[in-house]
């Protein structure tokens, strides 16, 4: 059975030897045909320098022609308003983000956090108005407190002094309700990439008038005055501060919103801090309706606006959408310059970043309007790209058989 065995195993070392002799052979003679035709083409050049100018000429023509058509990554600008929008703080340092907003009429915020109020306390609860000192934990995502002026007819001395932004905190559904006078907007924070969890800071200032505190869905350390109030029902009070700083700190996901006393004059009131480095900036609000996410639609909240990239401009017109080369990712928007409250409208974004190309339509699948650079743009000017692309295209055949005509002429005749 052996010998059998090693008969069928013999004729299959014949066939595969004879395989590697017959791919020796076609590659020594392919080698050979290369080797003759390169000496050829040199002789032949070197007979007719013409020629060789050509090749050059043609070499020119060729990597100019793929470079005015080539995309290639270039910086753009553009200013939109929007009803909504969103971002992800891309810098390396804590960044003042909202500053000197003032006559706040009340201000509200969900999530989890943690409250320490001081100061003289009235309430209808005997064991409150004894408290020198109250701190008060808001337990889950659905718990909120609000404070507001008590004599809401007079002037509110509330103000927001400052509120500063960890590194990869997502500022989502950032809007303006003309209608209520309210800024509204969710910082969001990521666990895995922020591993010392240091908490966004919101500094207020409380003023000397008494302050209305409610407070929903909490816990209070105290033991003994925690057995002593029903958490189930909200938890009012009136509050004489001591100290007119009030510092809050979010070190998880909260929903912030601050009404003002009145309409803000927004040409000469400047909230927002410039320069936000800044990725995953989208102008887009989700509408979820279930529970399935195939379900969410994307509804653009652009009003108006326009973008320019290697001298190109495009306008944004209402409801379109804005996306860079894939349109599943959102335009790499890198720095915000400017954001501003515009009457009427909605908040202004003046931004910068790269990109190799930018899309625009209503429907994030069927773009309309384009802008794409090429290799050479922000090195030659757009026209002397299209001139250059068009001689190329037009040289270049014409070149290509002009030294396919002259190299047959210069073969020796048998």
């Amino acid at each position: 059975m052996a010998s059998r065995q090693k008969a069928k195993q013999f004729p299959d070392f014949i066939k595969i030897r004879q395989w590697l002799n017959s791919l020796k052979t076609h590659l020594i003679v392919w080698f050979g045909v290369s080797i003759s035709a390169l000496k050829r083409l040199l002789r032949t050049i070197s007979n007719h320098q013409s020629l060789l100018l050509g090749l050059v000429l043609l070499l020119f023509l060729t990597i100019g022609t793929i470079a005015a058509i080539a995309p290639g990554t270039h910086t753009f600008e553009g200013n939109i308003i929007s009803q909504e929008m969103s971002f992800v703080y891309n810098g390396q340092q804590p960044k003042r983000f909202i500053e000197n907003i003032r006559g706040i009429k009340e201000l509200e915020s969900e999530g989890i956090q943690t409250l320490t109020f001081t100061g003289k306390f009235q309430s209808e609860l005997p064991q409150v108005n004894q408290l020198k000192s109250l701190t008060i934990q808001l337990k889950d995502r659905e718990s909120k407190w609000i404070i507001a002026p008590v004599n809401l007819e007079g002037t509110s001395k509330i103000d927001l002094n400052e509120l500063r932004l960890q590194p990869n905190t997502k500022v989502t559904e950032l809007n303006y309700d003309f209608y209520r006078n309210q800024l509204a907007f969710s910082l969001q924070r990521n666990p895995k990439l922020d591993l010392k969890n240091n908490a966004n800071i919101l500094k207020l200032y409380l003023g000397e008038q008494p302050i209305k505190v409610i407070v929903e869905g909490y816990e209070l350390p105290d033991s003994n005055l925690q057995k002593q109030l029903d958490n189930q029902t909200p938890l009012e009070f009136i509050l004489n501060p001591d100290n007119q700083e009030f510092n809050l700190e979010y070190p998880q996901n909260t929903n912030i919103y601050i009404t003002l006393a009145k309409p803000a004059k927004f040409e000469s009131e400047q909230w927002f801090r410039g320069k936000i480095e800044t990725k995953n900036v989208q102008f887009v609000d989700v509408d979820r309706n279930g529970s399935d996410l195939r379900d969410d639609l994307d509804v653009s909240t652009i009003v108006e606006g326009k973008i320019r990239m290697v001298g190109q401009e495009q306008e944004i017109k209402k409801n379109q959408f804005l996306m860079g080369e894939n349109p599943d990712i959102p335009l790499n928007i890198q720095l915000i310059r400017h954001l501003q409250i515009v009457p009427k409208k909605g908040i202004e974004a003046r931004f910068s970043g790269k990109t190799k190309q930018i899309q625009i339509g209503l429907d994030q699948d069927f773009p309309v309007s384009r802008i794409q650079g090429s290799w050479l743009d922000g090195v030659l000017p757009r026209d002397a790209i299209i001139a250059l692309f068009s001689f190329g295209a037009a040289t270049i055949p014409n070149l290509v058989s002009w030294l396919f005509s002259n190299t047959s002429k210069s073969e020796p005749k048998p």
